[in-house]
């Protein structure tokens, strides 16, 4: 019933809290879960789910490997199930704190036993995640995917779990996310190395899920409701650590103006940021006062928040400033001036090694790593999401790590 709704998804478990919300989930995961779902509600007749995993599984024709989920499919289905209304409304009670959206598959390398601390109920929580890793202290270990099966490692010895992490060089891990609201989901993603100094984002199809095309008339207050949830969470876990951030883009006041709309660059980008912060500190805290959330986000992109933006093309055919040295097809003019605002506010310069861009331009991409710049591609589908986040800290722990080797 489940995979007739939702059609075929793609083979691979992520390793991402989600796009819009949505996780991708192989049978595995799902049998893990409805077997915490048994445990917490042991009358519950749940053998209908099994059956049709099974179903799935011993198919060889079928495609349908994975299955696309999230809580609603599931509590849809547990609707299904004969059970009494009490005991529904406790179910979806219990599938409605994110225990659905925290299973993950993902790659250690060099990891044995130490990292984990056995409980007394025989489960392996993550004690001393490593370095870089991809693992928190929210983290109980489930499986270990040896040779394409799945063991599962609850009652295994000390030994036993470690004889069975050597048995591959970078083994796949099957975790349960054990957190409860969206930032704890959020707090538990890796921060940027040491050796970042300063995480710059572009506007249209990156931090906002849509394209502006640079300039707008639109309400920021109505636009700033298309700023990205995961850019949200991560800007406000960010600022409370102190780490710099930014947003260089391609919107462009002076082009605004020249097409007679409102709004664009800094006089676009400063305001929207403001109200998605400010919006976003709001729903995370009722009793946060108004006045406060909006001194606080405005200090922010007042004084904190680095922005260039310009239209290279525009101004090239219109700027003076850009006749004889035109300015490049690309972000490097903009990471160059943040640079300079950089040192001009901290006292220090900053090099692109130290810097990460997240951007859903092929070609900005491509100069920035030329540039030495940790340059990571957002899907212009979604916008910036997790997916994005997690591929800029694996491509930047993996430098900083190997540069301390």
């Amino acid at each position: 019933r489940i995979l007739g709704r939702m059609g075929a998804a793609a083979t691979r478990v992520t390793d991402e809290i989600g796009e819009n919300g949505t996780l991708m989930h192989d049978v595995n995961d799902l049998l893990v879960l409805i077997g915490l779902v048994k445990k917490e509600f042991p009358s519950l007749d749940l053998s209908g789910f099994k059956q049709l995993f099974e179903e799935v599984q011993n198919d060889k024709k079928s495609t349908m490997g994975a299955l696309k989920i999230d809580a609603s499919y599931l509590k849809k289905e547990i609707q299904a199930v004969k059970a009494s209304q009490t005991d529904i409304k406790m179910v979806l009670s219990w599938l409605g704190t994110n225990k659905v959206q925290n299973f993950m598959c993902v790659l250690a390398k060099n990891i044995n036993s130490k990292v984990f601390s056995k409980l007394s109920d025989g489960r392996w929580k993550v004690a001393n995640p490593p370095l870089g890793e991809r693992l928190s202290e929210s983290d109980f270990l489930v499986e270990v995917i040896v040779g394409g099966k799945a063991v599962q490692v609850q009652q295994l010895s000390t030994a036993q779990l470690d004889e069975l992490l050597k048995k591959e060089k970078c083994p796949r891990l099957r975790i349960h996310r054990s957190t409860i609201t969206k930032r704890q989901m959020y707090e538990a993603l890796r921060l940027p190395p040491p050796d970042v100094k300063l995480t710059l984002w572009d506007m249209d199809l990156c931090l906002l899920r849509v394209h502006t095309g640079g300039h707008t008339n639109t309400k920021i207050q109505v636009l700033s409701k298309q700023v990205t949830e995961a850019y949200c969470y991560l800007m406000d876990i960010m600022l409370a650590k102190g780490l710099n951030v930014g947003v260089v883009t391609f919107s462009d006041q002076k082009v605004a103006k020249a097409i007679g709309n409102n709004y664009g660059g800094e006089e676009l980008v400063r305001p929207l940021v403001f109200h998605a912060l400010r919006r976003h500190w709001m729903q995370q805290d009722r009793s946060l006062k108004l006045e406060f959330a909006v001194n606080k986000a405005r200090a922010f992109v007042e004084k904190d928040l680095y922005v260039r933006a310009a239209y290279p093309e525009w101004r090239n055919r219109h700027d003076p400033e850009f006749k004889q040295n035109p300015m490049p097809n690309s972000k490097e003019w903009h990471i160059k001036r943040v640079a300079e605002d950089f040192e001009k506010k901290t006292g220090k310069k900053i090099q692109n090694e130290e810097i990460i861009l997240f951007d859903d331009g092929e070609r900005n991409i491509t100069e920035a790593n030329k540039q030495k710049v940790i340059g990571v591609m957002v899907n212009d589908s979604t916008g910036f999401t997790v997916k994005s986040w997690e591929e800029a800290m694996d491509l930047a722990w993996q430098r900083y790590l190997s540069e301390l080797k």
